[in-house]
């Protein structure tokens, strides 16, 4: 209970700060003849992959917010019991198709927390806000990440009335960073939704959805895949 009182909190001070208008990095197509240079080594990393959930938006006081997330606790019980092992081999599977387009690569321990990495203060266009340069420690001067934001379910509300039906969802982005400069070699978001095609509100296994959440990891894999396909 004391957890998800620290997400409304979260979530309502999210909707106080929006107004303060954030850099919107645009896409950036991978530049393949950086990764060519004979120099050139790139680790791989993740983010720390999220438990499935539920994730409410417009439930816009912190009475509508308990109010929905209460109505959608039997589904969000469900989607925490479901594996993101699928997921979780990003790293490896990134890895091993540079290796095989004859870029040098390695898979990098652990998972990165971007939040924590100092802050970059350049304003040039395609410059990362943090600085990654911190990684050239690892032997390599080019880095490949994957930030998982979402995975699980998305439902829009206004105010206590929900507005649609969940939807399957696997989001984030994806990206490479030339460490001498913080420069995205590569930039590029992926916003993988998609509704059950059944009836979607069958607990306790939610078939329709789960199916569609099992889609959406997979498809989501494949446009990240082929975004680094030299």
């Amino acid at each position: 209970m004391k957890d998800k009182f620290t997400l409304i909190f979260v979530v309502l001070t999210s909707m106080i700060l929006g107004g303060c208008a954030a850099k919107i990095q645009p896409i950036v197509p991978l530049d393949a003849n950086a990764l060519k240079k004979t120099e050139a080594k790139v680790g791989v990393i993740t983010s720390s992959i999220p438990l499935p959930e539920t994730t409410i938006t417009g439930a816009s006081c912190l009475l509508c917010y308990a109010v929905a997330s209460a109505a959608n606790s039997s589904l969000d019980e469900h989607l925490k019991t479901i594996p993101v092992d699928d997921i979780k081999n990003l790293k490896s599977e990134l890895t091993q198709i540079l290796l095989d387009t004859g870029v040098d690569a390695v898979a990098l321990q652990g998972n990165i927390d971007v939040t924590k990495l100092k802050k970059n203060k350049s304003k040039a266009p395609n410059v990362a806000t943090r600085d990654y340069s911190s990684y050239k420690s690892k032997g390599i001067n080019y880095l490949l990440v994957v930030d998982v934001t979402q995975v699980g379910a998305y439902r829009n509300y206004s105010s206590y009335v929900p507005t649609m039906d969940p939807v399957a969802t696997f989001t984030g982005k994806a990206y490479i960073i030339d460490l001498e400069n913080n420069k995205y070699v590569l930039y590029k978001p992926f916003n993988n939704r998609k509704a059950s095609e059944l009836e979607w509100d069958e607990p306790p296994l939610f078939p329709g959805l789960t199916n569609s959440l099992y889609e959406v990891i997979a498809t989501g894999k494949e446009a990240i895949k082929s975004n680094i396909t030299l």
